[in-house]
C-alpha cells in the first residue's frame, strides 16, 4: 500500500524517526542521528510554538479558490489570519460550543462546509483540533454523505495538535489531502512542479525569474496554485522542492503514485546551490547550455558583491530548515562570515545528511527545536554572535547585541537572493541593547542550555 490509499499520512516520528527536541552541540547531535533511528528527547517545559496545526494551515492558505474549515472553537481558527493573502483560500470556523464540543458536531461541520461551497469554494480542506480529537466527532462520515450532493472536493485533513511533537508532520497530512486531488496522467506535459510553502514572495519572483530565462514552464504547488494546478501536477515533467523539510511528502507522493521524478536537488541558496539547481533543471529539459550561460553571467555580475565580503568576520547564528542549512552555511562564508550556532526546526533519517557535510562545525551549539526563544536566548548569552538570522521572530536576539535578520521579509533563493541577502547584512543597524528589556533571567541565562531537554525513557 502506498502513502496516498492511507487514510491519514503517518507522523514524521514513524516514518522517518524526527527528532524534534535537541540543545547541546551539532557533533553530538551528528553522532545521535547516525544509527537507524534517532534516539528521542523531550522537553521538560515549552514556550508556546508552531504546531502541526498551523503547518497544515500554511500549507494550505496559498491556494487560489480553496476553503479552509477549522473544525473547531472559533480560537482555533485565529491564526489563519496571519497567514492570510489577497486572493489566496479563504477560512472558516465550524465555532464549536462547549455543548458541540460534548455532545458532537457533525451538523455544524456539514452546515459550515456547505456554505463554503455556496460561496463559492472549488475545494474544501476540514482541518482537524484538539476539541474535536477528544470528542471524536465522525469526520469522514459526513464527509462521504456530502460526496453524494455535490460535485465540489471536499478533504479532510487529520491534525489535532497531540499526534506529533514535530510541526512538519502537519505540512505531511495537508499534502496527502491534496495528492488526492491529482488525475492520472494521460499524457505528459513539458512543465516542473515547484513545491513551495513558506517562501516569500522575493523568492519566489527569484526562482521565476530563472526559470523564465531558461524557457521552463512551471507549475507552483500548493502556494500560489489553484485546483486545476493541483489536478495536472501528475502531468508534469518532473518536481523540484524549494525547502525539502517541508514539501517532502508532496514531491514523493507525485514520485510514487503518479511517477513524476523528484528531481533530489539542493535547494538555490549560495552560489553553488544555486548553479546545481539551475544546471540539474537545464538537464531535465535539454536546455543545459542557456542554464550553463545564464548562471556564469549571473556569477560574474555578482562579483562586485561577493568582493565587498558584507560579513568579513562576523559571526552569525542560523535559525533555518535542515534542508536548507548547507546553503546558508555556504552563503554566509561566500559573504566572509561564519556560522556561530545552529537553531533546526527538526531533524529526522532523510535530512541528517545535511548535517553530516557541515564540516568544521562540530563543536557549534545546535539546537533542535519550533519556537523556544528563551532556549536560543539561553545560548546567545554565553555564544557572540553579529548576525542572528532566522524566521520571523528574531528581534529579541537584538537583545544580545547581534543584529537580526528576518527571512520573512528578504529574498535568499537564486542570484538575486544572494544579491539581497549581502545587502541587507550591509545596511547599518543602530545597536538596541540598551531600548530593549531583558527577556529572562539572569539565572535562566546562567544555567546550561539543555535543562529542560531530557533523554525519552521507554
Amino acid at each position: 500500500m502506498t502513502a496516498i490509499d492511507r487514510r491519514d499520512a503517518l507522523t514524521r516520528e514513524k516514518r522517518s524517526s524526527a527528532l524534534s527536541h535537541y540543545h547541546g552541540t551539532l557533533s553530538t547531535l551528528v553522532a545521535d542521528a547516525a544509527g537507524e533511528e534517532i534516539p528521542q528527547r523531550v522537553r521538560a517545559f515549552t514556550q508556546a510554538a508552531y504546531d502541526d496545526i498551523l503547518a497544515t494551515l500554511r500549507a494550505l492558505s496559498g491556494i487560489r479558490g480553496a476553503a479552509i474549515v477549522v473544525h473547531g472553537a472559533v480560537g482555533c481558527a485565529a491564526a489563519a489570519n496571519t497567514l492570510a493573502e489577497p486572493g489566496r483560500a479563504r477560512w472558516y470556523s465550524v465555532n464549536l460550543s462547549e455543548r458541540d464540543s460534548i455532545l458532537g458536531s457533525e451538523e455544524p461541520l456539514r452546515q459550515t462546509i456547505l456554505r463554503a461551497i455556496a460561496e463559492g469554494a472549488t475545494v474544501v480542506f476540514v482541518v482537524g483540533t484538539p476539541v474535536v480529537a477528544i470528542n471524536n466527532d465522525d469526520v469522514h462520515s459526513v464527509l462521504l454523505e456530502l460526496a453524494n450532493e455535490t460535485a465540489t472536493p471536499v478533504l479532510h485533513v487529520n491534525t489535532d495538535g497531540f499526534r506529533s511533537k514535530t510541526p512538519l508532520s502537519g505540512f505531511d497530512a495537508a499534502f496527502h489531502a491534496l495528492l488526492q486531488l491529482v488525475e492520472a496522467p494521460a499524457a505528459r506535459e513539458d512543465s516542473l512542479n515547484i513545491a513551495t510553502v513558506s517562501e516569500n514572495v522575493h523568492n519566489l519572483a527569484a526562482v521565476a525569474a530563472a526559470l523564465d530565462a531558461l524557457g521552463v514552464a512551471w507549475n507552483p504547488l500548493p502556494r500560489l496554485s489553484t485546483l486545476a494546478n493541483l489536478r495536472k501536477a501528475g502531468r508534469a515533467r518532473t518536481t523540484v522542492t524549494l525547502d525539502a523539510d517541508e514539501s517532502e511528502y508532496l514531491a514523493l507522493g507525485l514520485e510514487k503514485n503518479f511517477a513524476v521524478p523528484w528531481l533530489r536537488v539542493p535547494a538555490p541558496v549560495g552560489l553553488l546551490a544555486t548553479r546545481r539547481f539551475l544546471l540539474a533543471i537545464g538537464a531535465a529539459f535539454g536546455v543545459e547550455d542557456k542554464a550553463e550561460a545564464y548562471a556564469t553571467a549571473s556569477e560574474r555580475s555578482l562579483a562586485a558583491t561577493l568582493a565587498a565580503q558584507p560579513l568579513d568576520g562576523k559571526r552569525v547564528f542560523l535559525q533555518v530548515d535542515t534542508a536548507l542549512v548547507e546553503g546558508f552555511t555556504a552563503l554566509v562564508r561566500e559573504l566572509g562570515g561564519e556560522v556561530a550556532g545552529l537553531a533546526l526546526t527538526g531533524v529526522d533519517l532523510n535530512n541528517r545528511a545535511h548535517l553530516a557535510r557541515l564540516d568544521a562545525l562540530d563543536d557549534i551549539p545546535a539546537m533542535v527545536a519550533v519556537g523556544q526563544p528563551f532556549e536560543v536566548a539561553n545560548i546567545l548569552a554565553r555564544t557572540p554572535i553579529d548576525f542572528y538570522v532566522g524566521p520571523e521572530q528574531v528581534a529579541f536576539a537584538a537583545r544580545f547585541g547581534a543584529t537580526p535578520v528576518s527571512l520573512r521579509d528578504v529574498a535568499y533563493l537564486g542570484y538575486a537572493g544572494i544579491e539581497a541577502f549581502a545587502a541587507r547584512v550591509a545596511a547599518p543597524m543602530p545597536d538596541f541593547r540598551e531600548r530593549i528589556r531583558p527577556l529572562y533571567s539572569e539565572g535562566w541565562l546562567k544555567k546550561t542550555g539543555n535543562w529542560y531537554v531530557k533523554r525519552e525513557v521507554r
